[in-house]
């Protein structure tokens, strides 16, 4: 059995950034309560959202037990990534950001406004465990309203 698991870890940056905690001991904190929800999940892959250094990535990984292996998508325009925590090697890594072929343009604003490729790139890649291998993808999907009722943001 595999298990994969998704976690938009919110701003994951290092202290001293706009996005991040504000000092050592928040940033500590989160890394320890992150750390203990991902031992208690104890996913074999674990696709994550919102990394904004990737040396914050490698902080978490490093609080984990045993040999965890990332990956990164470049930042998009706030800076964040999407990207992987694996126990297993990932190979065949690549960013994705075309559309699919036979997908209409996306909607992005209430003037009519679409896109024709993703605004963040996803990130794919592979890992084999116990003899099967598994293409797995991080994506951060947009999750707001083009407009909210009543005018509200």
């Amino acid at each position: 059995m595999v298990t994969i698991g998704t976690w938009n870890l919110e701003n994951l940056f290092r202290p001293g950034d706009d996005s991040a905690p504000e000092g050592s001991q928040e940033y500590e904190s989160k890394l320890d309560a992150l750390a203990s929800t991902i031992t208690d999940l104890a996913p074999d892959v674990l696709a994550v959202q919102e990394v904004g250094d990737p040396s914050a990535l490698n902080d978490l990984a490093g609080q984990l037990k045993g040999t965890w292996r990332t990956a990164l998508a470049e930042p998009d325009a706030r800076g964040i990534r999407v990207g992987f925590l694996s126990k297993s090697a990932l190979t065949k890594v690549g960013e994705i950001s075309d559309f699919p072929d036979g997908l209409s343009p996306v909607q992005v604003d209430d003037e009519g406004g679409t896109i024709e490729q993703m605004g963040r790139s996803a990130l794919k890649a592979r890992i084999r465990k116990g003899g099967a291998t598994i293409d797995v993808v991080s994506v951060h999907l947009k999750s707001k309203l083009l407009s909210y009722p009543g005018g509200r943001f």
